[in-house]
This record gives C-alpha cells, structure tokens and sequence, in this order.
C-alpha cells in the first residue's frame, strides 16, 4: 500500500500520541538494519497489549492513534478475530513509497 495523500500522513504524526504510537511500531516492526539471515523470518505485528506497555497510553487512545495511521496508510493490520483485536506493523512499502516520492523536495535543483 502506498501513501496517497502526504497532507494525511503528516497530520497524523502531528498528534503527540500518534508519533509515540508509530515510533515504538517502527522500532519494533522496521527490518533496517536486520542481517540478511534474519530477513527470511517474517515482520511482527505489535498487539494494542505490547503498545499499551511501550507508550503507557490507555488502550482506547493506542487504538485511536493506530486508526489515524491505518487512514494515512502508515500500517498494516492482522485482525483477530478470535480475540477481537487488531495487531500492526508499519507498512515497508509506504515507506519506501514516502522516501522516493520525497527525493528532491527542498533540493537547490528546483525538482519537487
């Protein structure tokens, strides 16, 4: 999923609440920095629970941040069912969209 709107995705990272939310889910989520040989395992989802105990946010504003992130198409999602709960992790993919869409912007060369 690529981010489509750039507007959504910084105002959701405005909120003070979101942006923790989203740190901890990056750090806990990104694959920079892994070692090839740990690449082949998959990406973890961070349950509400793990984000609750990270941030010390109440699960209510945990999940509202997370839904802020899912519009700005910062996220992807595991439901559990079973459980009834969502689990996250950040979408790889709309941050290499973002990263190359943002090449150029602010350059002296008058690109973006």
């Amino acid at each position: 999923m690529a981010i489509d709107d750039a507007r959504a995705v910084i105002d959701a990272l405005a909120e003070p609440e979101t942006l923790l939310v989203f740190g901890v889910l990056a750090v806990r989520t990104s694959r920079a920095g892994v070692s090839a040989s740990d690449q082949v395992r998959s990406t973890p989802y961070v349950t509400p629970f793990g984000l609750m105990r990270a941030t010390s946010l109440s699960r209510d504003v945990v999940e509202a941040a997370a839904a802020r992130l899912k519009r700005a198409g910062l996220l992807e999602v595991l439901v559990d069912d079973e459980r009834g709960y969502e689990s996250w992790r950040v979408s790889e993919a709309a941050l290499a969209a973002a990263t190359t869409e943002s090449v150029g912007v602010g350059s002296r060369t008058g690109r973006g």
